[in-house]
């Protein structure tokens, strides 16, 4: 019924989550790794195993999976996220360029380019003001890492591009969030197949909490699911996370615009975690779509649906 398919090695404890979700669901998940990749692909291409439904973790690190995507696809399989929408997701100029044309909120933002000296990189930092965040226009590491945090001269641009040989990237002012009950008024807001769960995250940290009702009147944060579905209606994706602070003015910011791929290590076992029950929420919401697709399929014949 369905497929995970799925590398990494802290991803374990979620895609087993999932699975063992689905089998109390009566559905059959089929997990596909490196190490059983091409056998899948003989046993697809010989309509021996079908998958209705199917959750990439890996395609984007390993181009081996693409091959996979591409026979999916052309079995008509329905992706938790299409592959047609995730492939400019990780264009972060574009994005920035998308989300400006649709009056979402965003940091002012420059872009660089290899033709730009330092004259125009001393006149863009005038213009967004210090401190200043420099984010490489494709793909960020896990946790942030390769994006340069309070940025302050030309010379501190130049280190970054020394250490990432990045050509194009992203020039940001650097928000600082208002506090709230002691907290940064920064949150991670995930978007599981048309449910919303909204968590603090300290950019300092990474420790999340879960934002609760109570969190939601008290300090207005409607927002962040308002955003949330603007961006869920641009792109269409079926599972994404993004970053939203509120400055010190009150405004709400999207500061990390789209992440398919969503770290699902849980809170119990890594201190950056995601918190318990909202992995589980996560999980429980992927599942129960995914069964109602399935059966949609079955009733149908495999005809394309819309989740």
């Amino acid at each position: 019924d369905f497929a995970i398919a799925w590398d990494w090695e802290y991803d374990r404890d979620f895609v087993f989550q999932v699975h063992d979700y689905c089998l109390q669901r009566n559905l059959k998940p089929y997990l596909v790794q490196p190490f059983n990749l091409n056998e899948t692909l003989q046993l697809i291409s010989e309509d021996k195993i079908k998958f209705r439904v199917f959750f990439d973790r890996v395609a984007d690190t390993d181009f081996r999976f693409q091959e996979l995507v591409q026979l999916l696809q052309n079995k008509g399989t329905f992706f938790i996220n299409d592959p047609d929408k995730i492939k400019w997701i990780d264009d972060k100029v574009l994005i920035h360029m998308d989300l400006t044309f649709h009056k979402i909120p965003v940091p002012p933002t420059f872009i660089y380019y290899p033709h730009d000296g330092e004259t125009v990189l001393i006149n863009k930092i005038k213009q967004i003001g210090v401190p200043f965040v420099v984010k490489p226009a494709h793909g960020v590491e896990t946790g942030g890492m390769g994006v340069l945090i309070n940025g302050y001269t030309v010379e501190d641009i130049y280190q970054w591009q020394r250490q990432y040989k990045d050509f194009i990237f992203l020039i940001q002012k650097q928000i600082i969030p208002f506090i709230m009950n002691e907290k940064p008024a920064w949150f991670r807001v995930f978007y599981i197949l048309e449910k919303i769960i909204a968590c603090w995250w300290n950019p300092s940290t990474h420790v999340y909490e879960a934002v609760t009702k109570a969190d939601v009147e008290t300090f207005n944060l409607k927002p962040l699911y308002t955003l949330a579905e603007r961006i869920e209606e641009l792109y269409k994706l079926g599972l994404f996370s993004t970053e939203i602070a509120v400055d010190k003015t009150g405004d709400f910011v999207v500061v990390d615009y789209i992440n398919d791929q969503c770290d699902m290590r849980k809170k119990s076992k890594f201190a950056d975690g995601v918190c318990d029950e909202i992995v589980d929420l996560i999980v429980n919401r992927l599942v129960e779509k995914i069964q109602e697709e399935v059966i949609m399929r079955e009733k149908n014949g495999d005809n394309l649906s819309k989740m």
